[in-house]
């Protein structure tokens, strides 16, 4: 029987909190360690190649995290553009609760590490790619063709990404309601 990995979770769930709040390069293994509670030989055990694997691995589940999150709306949403605005609002109430501390649980890592660290970038790029094909589908079942489904998916990736900087940047989330709104319009139109 193979022994629990209730270390690896906690190392994982504390690297992913601390490189979204503060990002990459300020947060140190021995930080994560202590918000985690693990032993100190838990980070080498459970992530041999150090920093930059539990980067990737961080990026891949907070990723992981975001898609689940979307086809979660996506499923109870009545097409793209509610959707979004539904995923927008909840995103803008996270960033009010955090004080407009937090933002994207990927771009601050990706931001610091790419092209450095191949492994970073291939999970963001993989979340990124996640995150559009739920938007797509949710575009392709109200109508919205293939081609214009994925281009428009990629583009509202963009647009919330800016949004959520310009969130933390205004203190306030303004950005991500017109953003919303605007996306709403696109996805509308586009059927």
């Amino acid at each position: 029987m193979a022994p629990p990995r209730k270390h690896r979770e906690a190392l994982l769930a504390s690297a992913v909190t601390l490189f979204r709040k503060q990002g990459y390069a300020a947060t140190g293994l021995a930080e994560i360690l202590a918000a985690s509670g693990a032993p100190k030989g838990s980070l080498y055990h459970y992530f041999p190649g150090g920093k930059a694997e539990i980067g990737a691995e961080a990026v891949r589940r907070a990723g992981e995290t975001v898609t689940a999150t979307l086809r979660s709306l996506a499923a109870e949403a009545t097409g793209p553009g509610d959707l979004l605005a539904r995923y927008l609002a909840a995103l803008a109430g996270w960033m009010r609760k955090s004080g407009y501390r937090d933002g994207c649980p990927i771009t601050t890592t990706l931001l610091e590490t790419v092209p450095e660290h191949a492994a970073i970038r291939d999970a963001g790029e993989a979340a990124f790619a996640a995150w559009a094909e739920v938007i797509a589908d949710s575009a392709r079942k109200s109508g919205v063709p293939p081609k214009r489904a994925a281009s428009l998916a990629r583009f509202a990736i963009a647009a919330l990404e800016g949004a959520l900087i310009q969130c933390r940047v205004s203190r306030n989330d303004k950005p991500l309601k017109e953003a919303a709104a605007e996306l709403r319009a696109l996805f509308g139109a586009a059927r």
